[in-house]
This record gives structure tokens, C-alpha cells and sequence, in this order.
């Protein structure tokens, strides 16, 4: 046998034995790579959760693959599913509660820089918080002590290091302690909103209490600090000119325009 006819027969040997090996090398990538989700499922997802009230989005505490949808249907309960690449199934349920599910949160309520807590707003003036781990209950306001709860947000509005649940309730806005869930404040003045953003929009290094109807309340007195015409019926806080300090943007629910709005300033921008 000449050089060459070695080296052939070499080289056959080595892509055969390839060719065996190759599939089974890459059968752990192929099935971890099947379980993620493509972009184009996870941009549906998180469209989705940001659009309607009645979703939130969050990923598994134990970081295996996939993103947990949790939904809050007409019929009285919260269910949760898992989504990854190749399925979706439902990990939880909740009991029915009181009243029809209108807003859920996924929130870090202890400030750990993890979310732990999903809550849930519903028709029937109550508010249910579980935890993420086991979606065990941790708490639910009690039956009658609000008779109408439109709104709800989380975020840090004193000076302890949890967050605090802040309610539209009752014409007032509430502080519940995200930890011990006792009521830590409520505003003696009325409002009338639909929405609640928090966020320091004038940099003074606290955080304002933003609503619908058009008013920046100061989260200390519970006092208007700034008010303009009523904002349309979505609005979110998100600083678009890389001042530090977010803005207040404003839409229609279906259409309209978009306005925004500089509360350091006291105007509407107006982009030229």
C-alpha cells in the first residue's frame, strides 16, 4: 500500500468514526437549545405582559431555562405556566379569590435585587401577594377594608430599605409595608386616578407619586407638587433624554397621540 492509498484509508477511518460521534457530541446543546426560547417567543411574551394588566412576566428563581407567564383569568384565579422552547405548561394555580383579577405585579418587595412576589389587584377591592418560590400566600388585605381599589404599583417611598405597595384606594393613596404588610400611611387629600407610577421625576432625590389624572404628588405629605390638564389613560416613567431623572409619557388606551412631560421643567416637551 503506497502513501497515498495510507492516507486515504486515514482519512476515511477519521470522518466515519466523526460521523458516529458528531450526533452524540452534540445531543446535550441540541436539547438545552430546544428548552430557550427563541427571541421571537420571548418578544411575544414580554409585548404581551407589558400590554395587558392582566399578565406579568418573570424568569424561574432557580434559573433553569424558559419564562414563567403568570395570568389572571375572568373566572377568579391566578394561574401561572412555563414557557420555554418547546412547550408551555401550568406550574400553579391559585384558589378562587375574591373578586375578578384585574392587575398583576411580579415586584422585589424586600429589595434584594430579586424579584420574589407576585400580586394581584382584583374587582373585588383586594389585593393577594404570593411568594415566587413556592407561590405560597403570603398575604391578602382583609375582606371590606377598601371598598374600591383601581390602582396599584410597588416601589421604595421612605427611607427603610423594602419596598411599599402603594394602593389607588378609595379616592386615597396608600402605603403598605412590602414586608410586615401594615398600612404605613394614606394621604388625606382625594385623587381621583386611574394609574399610579412612582419615580423621582424632579431630582430631588425622593420619589414623587405620579397619576393619570395629571398630578405629581410629593410621597412624604401626600401634597401636590405639580398638576397639569389630566394625562391620557396610560402613562409610564422612563427618561428618554439621559437627564437621570425619568419622564412622564402619556397615551390613549387605542389611539392618539403621545405626549411627554418634563415635571423639572413643568411643561410638556416639545421635540424640535
Amino acid at each position: 500500500m503506497n502513501c497515498r492509498q495510507r492516507m486515504s484509508r486515514s482519512l476515511t477511518i477519521c470522518l466515519t468514526m466523526l460521523a458516529v460521534l458528531l450526533p452524540v457530541l452534540l445531543a446535550p446543546a441540541t436539547a438545552s437549545a430546544q428548552n430557550e426560547l427563541t427571541y421571537s417567543q420571548y418578544r411575544t411574551l414580554a409585548w404581551a405582559a407589558h400590554r395587558m394588566d392582566h399578565l406579568a412576566m418573570f424568569e424561574p428563581l432557580q434559573g433553569e431555562s424558559g419564562m414563567l407567564l403568570a395570568l389572571g383569568e375572568r373566572f377568579g384565579t391566578v394561574q401561572v405556566f412555563k414557557h420555554d422552547g418547546d412547550s408551555v405548561k401550568r406550574v400553579w394555580k391559585s384558589i378562587h379569590l375574591s373578586g375578578i383579577p384585574e392587575e398583576l405585579l411580579v415586584a422585589d418587595l424586600d429589595s434584594d435585587g430579586f424579584d420574589d412576589a407576585l400580586l394581584c389587584r382584583t374587582s373585588g377591592s383586594k389585593v393577594y401577594v404570593w411568594g415566587l418560590e413556592n407561590f405560597d400566600l403570603i398575604w391578602e388585605s382583609l375582606s371590606g377594608e377598601y371598598q374600591s381599589i383601581v390602582g396599584f404599583t410597588t416601589a421604595n417611598m421612605d427611607d427603610s430599605p423594602e419596598q411599599e405597595i402603594v394602593l389607588l384606594a378609595d379616592n386615597h393613596i396608600t402605603y403598605v409595608d412590602g414586608v410586615t404588610f401594615n398600612r404605613k400611611f394614606t394621604t388625606t387629600g382625594e385623587y381621583t386616578a386611574t394609574i399610579v407610577r412612582c419615580g423621582d421625576v424632579d431630582g430631588d432625590g425622593r420619589v414623587e407619586i405620579v397619576l393619570n389624572s395629571g398630578q405629581v404628588v410629593d410621597s412624604v405629605t401626600g401634597e401636590i407638587e405639580w398638576e397639569d390638564e389630566p394625562f391620557f389613560s396610560r402613562i409610564e416613567l422612563l427618561d428618554i433624554d439621559g437627564d437621570g431623572m425619568p419622564e412622564i409619557l402619556t397615551e390613549g388606551e387605542i389611539s392618539g397621540a403621545l405626549k411627554v412631560f418634563d415635571v423639572d421643567f413643568r411643561s410638556e416637551v416639545r421635540f424640535q
